[in-house]
């Protein structure tokens, strides 16, 4: 028996089929686009790589500016502090206290205690303004144990004290810090 005979789009079919292959091959085989391909892959991961550089480094550079005012406003506060406390212990009583009006403000004017204005300006020679308050708050006077109860009374201020600084471009208002102390002021009773 005589084999059928193939049509003849199938031995085309076929024929092509095996060019297909070969050229398939020899595009694998051919090396030459390999280098142009990883060299743009690597041209574009540095590139991603350095945008990522500078984004990191701006935000590392805001990140110090907020921790400098931080320092810089709690430095202030500090400042302020101190001389609600050299008031304490340089002024008596009588003068700071009007009466024994507990939670009360008793910060001294200006006029009387210069060194306690509120809202201070330290330099004038940077852009940025620059304050510090000093303030005052009585709490309470109690006996002191072991001390002649008569004679002799506890008085408890908070002293406090504020720094602020206002910033250029600055977004959410100035930067600002503020500490506190509990202070036992003994003092003689004297009658009012």
């Amino acid at each position: 028996m005589k084999p059928s005979p193939r049509p003849a789009g199938a031995e085309r079919s076929r024929s092509q089929t095996t060019r297909m292959n070969r050229s398939a091959k020899s595009v694998l085989e051919n090396n030459r686009g390999m280098a142009m391909v990883l060299t743009i892959s690597a041209v574009a991961l540095l590139s991603l790589l350095g945008v990522w550089l500078v984004v990191q480094s701006g935000s590392t550079y805001r990140i110090t500016q907020s921790v400098e005012r931080r320092e810089s406003t709690f430095n202030l506060a500090e400042g302020a502090l101190q001389l609600s406390w050299r008031c304490l212990r340089t002024e008596s009583n009588e003068k700071i206290l009007k009466d024994l009006k507990k939670k009360q403000d008793v910060t001294p004017p200006s006029g009387v205690v210069p060194y306690m204005q509120a809202n201070q300006a330290v330099d004038h020679q940077t852009k940025a303004s620059r304050t510090l308050t000093p303030r005052l708050m009585f709490l309470e006077a109690q006996s002191v144990p072991g001390w002649d109860m008569n004679k002799f009374r506890g008085y408890y201020y908070l002293a406090q004290g504020e720094g602020r600084e206002i910033l250029p471009q600055q977004k959410g208002g100035p930067a600002r810090s503020e500490v506190v102390m509990l202070v036992r002021k003994i003092g003689q009773v004297h009658s009012r």
